[in-house]
């Protein structure tokens, strides 16, 4: 039986560049050294001051009755950010009364206000800013929780969207901690 070496050699490099090609650029994956850094930052107190989705100023003092405050960056442009906004409104409803504040971030504003009525959504939305930034990911939703001092409690974001009851689980492990 005879191995044809080159079309396999030409088959392996041109595989190997499109994994590289078609990669992420580094920032956008958590190493342990990163993890250690957000963690060390995490452990100060989170503060912030923007805007609402009106243009009126908000800080976090305005949410920091809440026990817990779930900040889920997204973006109108990103579908499975719009998938989850219904599920999220459910969940700020039937959690709102046992201290779950839910805040959306945002940075772009095309569509915005069009889809935050075509949903529903309830739950206060501003505009991200520099405080915010040691949370992104490069990604899409994330989201991250504090508590209503500003104590960070997950240790790195959550990336991508869930389902109502993943959120769920998440949520009440916070409510409930």
């Amino acid at each position: 039986m005879k191995i044809v070496k080159k079309p396999l050699a030409v088959l392996l490099a041109v595989s190997v560049f499109l994994l590289v090609a078609c990669s992420s650029p580094k920032k956008n994956f958590v190493s342990d050294t990163d993890t250690r850094s957000a963690k060390a930052e995490q452990a100060e107190e989170f503060s912030f001051t923007t805007t609402d989705i009106n243009g009126k100023k908000v800080t976090f003092e305005d949410y920091s009755t809440a026990k817990v405050i779930m900040f889920n960056m997204w973006e109108p442009w990103c579908a499975p950010c719009r998938s989850e906004l219904p599920d999220l409104q459910k969940l700020y409803k039937k959690y709102k009364s046992e201290g779950l504040m839910i805040v959306g971030v945002y940075s772009d504003t095309d569509g915005l206000k069009d889809i935050i009525s075509e949903n529903g959504i309830k739950y206060p939305m501003i505009k991200s800013c520099a405080a915010f930034d040691k949370f992104q990911t490069g990604y899409v939703p994330t989201t991250f929780f504090t508590d209503g001092s500003g104590k960070v409690l997950s240790d790195v974001p959550y990336v991508g969207s869930k389902s109502y009851e993943e959120w769920e689980g998440v949520i009440l492990s916070y409510l409930k901690g």
